[in-house]
């Protein structure tokens, strides 16, 4: 597995920085690529896997119920399973409809839409004694963060040259102020970005042409 250190090193390696007076900045640089790139979805930055369960009354769902809630990207889809294994999808309504429904004579039972607002899901309906397993589908999602040189994660596997590019780029362009290698990072940046994002549609393309109503 590729590390923090390691990327750190090739970009010093790039810009021949042998005595390490960038080394601070190069960190700054990965970690703002990443977050710049991490708004994008990739075949590695999306999950179904991030789940929570119903508390009886309960409407809203925040960090306290998974510390990925505050942080989401997209959403892509929601299911709502009971104890027995049944999925259900749950429709996604606007807050405004949802402020409508979730009043003093909102129902109780197992939920069958959702609204992200604030931070926050919102289910309704109000879920009973009864848990249900919300699951969600996300594309993308934030990886866990890198903070100790020996850290990993897929950023640095599946996307390494695409952001070691971006963070050469942030470099030259806000630290060594050289307008030429914040180009050729910049072009290289696209180019990989562009790989990625094509290796993403091949994997997840269904290969049949949708129509679509106008």
């Amino acid at each position: 597995m590729t590390t923090f250190s390691d990327i750190k090193e090739a970009i010093a390696d790039d810009i021949d920085d042998t005595t390490g007076e960038y080394a601070a900045q190069i960190t700054k640089a990965v970690l703002a690529a990443i977050r710049y790139c991490e708004r994008s979805t990739y075949y590695f930055n999306e999950t179904r896997d991030v789940t929570f369960s119903t508390v009886n009354g309960q409407e809203w769902y925040g960090a306290a119920d998974n510390s990925n809630i505050p942080t989401l990207v997209h959403i892509a889809a929601v299911w709502s399973e009971d104890g027995t294994g049944d999925r259900d999808p749950l429709r996604r309504y606007t807050p405004e409809v949802m402020e409508l429904l979730a009043d003093n004579s909102a129902s109780r039972g197992e939920p069958y839409a959702y609204t992200y607002f604030g931070q926050r899901l919102r289910i309704y309906p109000i879920p009973g004694a009864t848990p249900y397993t919300i699951r969600l589908q996300l594309g993308p999602y934030r990886l866990a963060p890198l903070v100790s040189d020996t850290d990993e994660n897929a950023w640095l596997d599946e996307a390494f040259d695409m952001i070691k590019a971006r963070a050469k780029y942030i470099l030259a362009k806000d630290t060594l102020k050289d307008a030429a290698i914040a180009a050729e990072a910049l072009n290289d940046y696209n180019d990989q970005e562009l790989a990625l994002k094509s290796e993403t549609t091949s994997r997840n393309a269904t290969g049949y042409v949708c129509a679509t109503d106008f």
